[in-house]
């Protein structure tokens, strides 16, 4: 069985949401419906039983009399008298609805029915000895029907029918009165109650508005109940309560804000700083990175958060890291070097640097890795350098010497001067790439200072092709020329020279056997242009904004299979631009590669 708190909840259910003043206003409503109900019902009752007791009893005491007043007209059989007899209690009494007479056999001696005496009446009430009372309805009307016996029923029976139709008028009065009463006591309840309602809420609103204004962070607003009652003792709770809370968030926002500058100060250094910075869990796992290992690598932070470092570690760097990896978490990192594969699918360099923390119970690990992919490339770059201006300078060096020592040794005047000419060769290629050299350091140092004058530009072209040709015979190279006449340049005639024998010399050095060269000269949209095609290895893409870089070298394998230090298209760049020009590349690996310079008609001046 349910207990009676789930009948009471089910019942209360649909008002839950009602007001205090409406739930007290149905409340008192229905009590009093409820009072009005059960007392009206009973006065109802007790009303209706007492008048049909006076009813009855006033049938039996009418029926008496009848019975006595009748015996002598019955035995002297005096119809007359007992016709008047009847008819004169049907005038008396108003709640009399009939009158009959039986005598001793049945039979029907008077009556008051207009309409003939209704023969069913006979025997539905028999007196028997006193009076008899039988409730019947007679034409829609309720009747109690009273017989008495005349002389103990030996001459006969009186019976009288008594109409309960004015007793129910006036209990059908009682009931619209009862109504009536119950509906002005409901009326004044429901008042009584919404004042009351009204009175109670009042306050309990107060407290509502204060919990509201405290919702929107009115930490100022104070509810003001004058009652003293339980009510009054919780707003004045209430306002404590809101004082306590003001001052706890103002000393939490000052504790926030402290964390907050804190914070600000902390992750601008971290985002500030160059160094890679991220934070692995006890799994491995990537938990926290700050822009610059982002940069590192080329990830966001959906490509790493949450996955596993060993995703970046290149397959043959993957025991040499878990090695590590074990070491860091027995507190016994210390800094290594090692490689990470970026987004693109480069390999970058990295000195790392680990410090074990404990957050939360748990062991995180800061990781701090600073990228040495270029530093490295700087010092191979510098070693190769290094060795390749080595080697170019004892190369000539070995050759001077070699044919110095056969020429002491040689008698033979003409071979003797042949074996010092090919040393002289050898001197004059030092010379001129000490020359590279010291202009390298010249044009580091400052602006390349020009001396300016008119010159034809194909002059210029052909003072550094001849200075070419005859390598490029020794390669079977055929050069192909093609000079717009008059082209007259303000320019210094030995520094333009000195850059295009350089440009000219790497098209006959990395060009193929039997391939060919194609100098062009015009004048084009205000400029001249200078044009130089070869047919030779070509350069990789990648390499291609990098030529122009002193000592670099697309290969390092170039140097030796080419020889040379680096520098000659650096030196090209510099006197080009010095004299307001531009030098540009397009080349194709295998297929050959075309450097196109244009040059001001007017000088640019120092620069």
């Amino acid at each position: 069985m349910k207990p009676v708190n789930y009948y009471l909840d089910t019942l209360l259910k649909p008002i839950s949401g009602y007001s205090i003043r409406t739930k007290l206003i149905l409340a008192v409503t229905s009590i009093i419906l409820i009072i009005g109900i059960v007392s009206s019902v009973y006065l109802f009752n007790f009303q209706t039983a007492m008048m049909t007791s006076e009813l009855q009893d006033k049938g039996i005491s009418i029926t008496r009399n009848l019975a006595e007043n009748s015996v002598n007209p019955i035995l002297t059989d005096d119809v007359l008298k007992l016709q008047h007899l009847i008819e004169n209690i049907i005038i008396a009494e108003s709640d009399v609805a009939y009158v009959f007479i039986l005598d001793g056999e049945g039979n029907v001696i008077v009556h008051t029915f207009e309409g003939g005496f209704p023969s069913a009446l006979k025997a539905v009430n028999p007196a028997i000895r006193e009076s008899s009372i039988k409730r019947i309805e007679l034409d829609s009307e309720i009747i109690d029907d009273i017989a008495y016996p005349v002389l103990e029923g030996r001459i006969g029976e009186a019976h009288v029918g008594m109409s309960e139709a004015h007793m129910n008028e006036i209990l059908s009065r009682s009931m619209l009165f009862s109504l009536g009463l119950i509906t002005i006591s409901m009326l004044i309840g429901a008042l009584l109650a919404y004042g009351a309602g009204t009175y109670i809420s009042r306050p309990i609103l107060s407290l509502k508005k204060g919990a509201l204004e405290l919702g929107k962070g009115n930490l100022d607003y104070k509810v003001n109940v004058d009652s003293q009652d339980e009510i009054g003792d919780l707003a004045v709770t209430f306002n404590t309560m809101a004082e306590k809370l003001e001052i706890l968030i103002h000393e939490k926002d000052a504790a926030n804000q402290k964390i907050l500058e804190t914070s600000k100060y902390l992750d601008t250094i971290i985002s500030g700083s160059h160094d890679g910075i991220n934070v692995i869990d006890s799994n491995g796992r990537f938990e926290f990175c700050n822009r610059a290992f982002f940069e590192i690598g080329g990830y966001e932070e959906k490509d790493l958060i949450g996955k596993h470092f060993m995703t970046i570690i290149p397959a043959d760097h993957h025991n040499f890291m878990l090695e590590r990896w074990k070491e860091v978490q027995k507190g016994m990192g210390k800094p290594y070097e090692t490689q990470i594969i970026s987004k693109d699918g480069s390999l970058r360099d990295l000195m790392v640097s680990h410090k074990d923390i404990v957050v939360g119970g748990g062991a995180k690990y800061v990781v701090v890795i600073k990228d040495v992919t270029e530093l490295k490339k700087l010092d191979e770059m510098k070693s190769n350098i290094i060795s390749n201006i080595s080697h170019e300078l004892r190369t000539p060096m070995t050759i001077m010497r070699g044919f110095t020592e056969l020429a002491i040794h040689e008698a033979d005047p003409v071979k003797r001067n042949e074996f010092l000419e090919k040393s002289i060769n050898a001197i004059d290629k030092q010379n001129q790439m000490i020359q590279d050299l010291l202009e390298i350091a010249i044009s580091e140092s400052g602006p390349i200072k020009l001396n300016y004058e008119n010159v034809n530009l194909n002059d210029v072209l052909d003072t550094s092709l001849k200075i070419v040709k005859q390598k490029a015979r020794l390669k079977d190279i055929t050069i192909i020329t093609s000079l717009e006449k008059d082209l007259q340049v303000k320019a210094d005639s030995q520094q333009l020279a000195y850059a295009l024998t350089k440009l000219l010399d790497n098209a006959v050095k990395f060009n193929e056997k039997g391939g060919t060269v194609e100098v062009k000269s015009r004048y084009t949209d205000g400029h001249f242009e200078i044009l130089v095609r070869d047919t030779g290895i070509g350069i990789y893409t990648n390499d291609q904004d990098k030529i122009f870089e002193k000592f670099y070298q697309a290969d390092s394998t170039t140097t030796r299979n080419y020889g040379g230090s680096g520098v000659g298209l650096t030196i090209t760049r510099h006197i080009i631009e010095a004299h307001g020009g531009k030098i540009r590349v397009e080349s194709e690996l295998g297929v050959g590669t075309t450097f196109f310079i244009t040059l001001p008609v007017e000088k640019a001046g120092d620069i």
